[in-house]
């Protein structure tokens, strides 16, 4: 009865495996980790170094520090796979599988485990990450369907023509006169107020929080981005990034990109 049990679960996590593999055709972008768990230290052995090109050569589009912020990802951070190699406990030989990880820390790709006997660990790490690329099929070809997850841009609704016509002059008594400059007043002291609210920065466990400093109301909640200094605004389009010591807010608003000072408390 185990016997049929054992068989059952590797026959379903074969599956399951083999699904996931597909998957990554689903995820336009790849971030390689500087520093893998093994090593002591970023780009040790030029393993991360290799890496990158290795998935560049199989058709991915691999993402670094100095490459601009594609619009596409702050609005959904779900288009980005995290590459990391691990080391295989073995003997006599140095084993390293690649593995993909999504924006829900899922594995949806593990490589095929490659092997080396060479005794100088930078030569060894090499063979045996080359050896689990070849042993593996990666087939990829971004298929674009993570993006149907985000919501499309509304587009302003055609309004229908209207014919205006001038009415009649309205004579303005003394006491309407009266009216209306104070609505006026009212009208000038909005726009004066809006412009006088500042935004308080506090720094939260995923990012930042930019807080109205009248209302104490949270106007955007951030979470960090693999790039420095860049953050995702959680339930709205674009990004907030920090510009020498300004914060200013990018996004795109029909059609066009929008860049906006925040107004930062000092």
């Amino acid at each position: 009865m185990k016997t049929k049990i054992y068989i059952f679960l590797l026959i379903l996590s074969a599956t399951i495996s083999s699904w996931a593999q597909s998957s990554i055709n689903d995820y336009k972008y790849v971030s390689v980790a500087e520093k893998f768990d093994f090593l002591k230290s970023n780009d040790q052995y030029q393993l991360n170094s290799l890496t990158t090109f290795l998935l560049k050569k199989n058709g991915f589009t691999v993402l670094n520090k100095s490459d601009n912020y594609p619009m596409d990802l702050a609005k959904n951070n779900c288009l980005l796979l995290n590459a990391n190699v691990v080391k295989i406990k073995g003997l006599l030989s140095s084993k390293l599988q690649l593995v993909l990880t999504n924006c829900k820390n899922t594995v949806v790709f593990s490589s095929e485990i490659g092997k080396s006997k060479l005794k100088e660990y930078q030569k060894a790490y090499h063979e045996a990450l080359r050896e689990a690329f070849a042993l593996s099929e990666f087939n990829y070809v971004y298929t674009d369907s993570n993006s149907t997850n985000v919501l499309p841009i509304p587009t302003p609704p055609t309004l229908p023509v209207k014919i205006i016509v001038e009415p009649a002059p309205v004579v303005v008594t003394e006491p309407m006169k009266e009216k209306v400059e104070e609505v006026q007043e009212l009208v000038e002291l909005v726009p004066a107020a809006e412009v006088a609210t500042e935004l308080i920065v506090k720094q939260t466990n995923s990012g930042y929080d930019f807080i109205d400093s009248v209302s104490e109301f949270v106007k955007y909640s951030t979470h960090a981005t693999l790039f420095e200094n860049v953050y995702i605004i959680d339930g709205r389009d674009g990004i907030i990034y920090k510009r020498g010591q300004s914060w200013v807010r990018e996004y795109i608003e029909n059609g066009n990109t929008t860049i906006e000072a925040l107004n930062i408390q000092r």
